[in-house]
């Protein structure tokens, strides 16, 4: 079968349109780093959980599955903070800094993963306790196999909520 020149004109300036778009979404992709692990609980069962990533200004939930599995991409350039909760636990937050990751060139460029798992601990039947700050923190350097993730933890103190403090005064 052969086609009209006008239609094989059409085909090709269809084909080349698709391409260009195609070229022009690949060249402005912006680089992410991703991010996976699970959140575990000390007795094994079934809580709601709710994770959330905020950067100050915005706040994306994250999907956990059902064993508390999770997976979330974060652009390069932006430092944000991961925040678990769960009813009767104790919350955590982790910092995340992807300032050390380099921008992604080319389509085949590959994305830097992170695993990590977070533990969330019961909160006391009597007391209502918080951590002074995030207890994590997820950083980027420059290593001999290319750019590496550094996961530290963080000492911070637990505190009492100031609603039991006053309950535990009022005693």
């Amino acid at each position: 079968m052969t086609l009209q020149p006008h239609i094989r004109r059409t085909l090709v300036q269809a084909t080349l349109i698709a391409a260009g778009i195609t070229l022009s979404i690949a060249a402005g992709a912006q680089t992410y780093v991703t991010f996976t692990g699970a959140v575990r609980m000390p007795d094994q069962e079934l809580h709601p959980v709710l994770m959330t990533v905020s950067d100050g200004c915005e706040t994306m939930d994250v999907v956990l599955g059902r064993n508390g599995s999770y997976s979330f991409h974060i652009p390069v350039n932006e430092q944000v903070t991961l925040t678990v909760e769960s009813p009767d636990h104790i919350t955590k937050a982790v910092s995340i800094d992807t300032h050390g990751v380099p921008e992604a060139k080319g389509l085949f460029a590959r994305t830097v993963r992170v695993a990590f798992d977070m533990e969330l601990e019961r909160q006391p039947d009597d007391l209502l306790l918080s951590y002074a700050g995030p207890v994590g923190r997820i950083t980027f350097t420059n290593g001999e196999n290319g750019v590496m993730p550094v996961i530290s933890a963080v000492e911070q103190p637990l505190t009492m909520n100031e609603l039991t403090a006053q309950a535990m005064a009022g005693r």
